[in-house]
């Protein structure tokens, strides 16, 4: 029995030398006291959430008239199927409109300074019901300003070039035969 005491007060002195020795024996780091400054730093890439998941899209909505409700995801659009091509016969034109002439209206120079000048002179030639008149004056005007003798904006220009076309069709109306003077 007393080596039994004997041998339970050792290992009892031994236990609690164990810690102090423990401690006596332990490496110190010095590195732990190091602070790592990349470790606290805002990192953007590390954000996994998208931004643009969250924008208002009010085209979302556009089958669902409630702004309350919420988006859905676009159905792709449905191709309607492809009409069979048939060609539509054309209609035929007059071989007497593809081959009518304009009417021969003589080249005349008038020598007004202004392309208002011009507008009124074939005004006037208008009232008098004298179109070969009219369209000689106005093609006159037109030949000037493309020749760069006569200046005109573009707005003169093109009531120029409309009284032109009108001047012709009047012509044909009037029954005006381009050999008639």
């Amino acid at each position: 029995m007393i080596l039994i005491r004997s041998a339970t007060g050792i290992a009892t002195l031994m236990f609690l030398c164990a810690p102090a020795a423990a401690e006596m024996y332990s490496i110190k780091n010095p590195a732990e006291k190091i602070e790592n400054p990349a470790g606290t730093m805002y990192n953007p890439a590390t954000r996994v959430d998208n931004p643009a998941g969250n924008i208002y899209n009010p085209a979302g909505r556009m089958n669902s008239p409630d702004p309350l409700s919420p988006t859905t995801q676009p159905q792709p659009v449905p191709q309607p199927p492809a009409p069979e091509v048939t060609a539509a016969p054309r209609p035929a034109k007059k071989i007497d409109d593809q081959l009518r002439p304009k009417p021969a209206v003589p080249q005349k120079d008038y020598n007004l300074k202004t392309a208002k000048a011009y507008i009124s002179a074939a005004k006037k030639a208008f009232v008098r019901d004298d179109y070969r008149e009219f369209i000689a004056i106005v093609e006159d005007a037109l030949r000037r300003i493309s020749a760069g003798t006569l200046k005109a904006s573009r707005k003169t220009r093109q009531q120029l070039t409309n009284y032109k076309a009108f001047g012709y069709g009047l012509l044909e109306k009037s029954g005006n035969s381009p050999s008639s003077p």
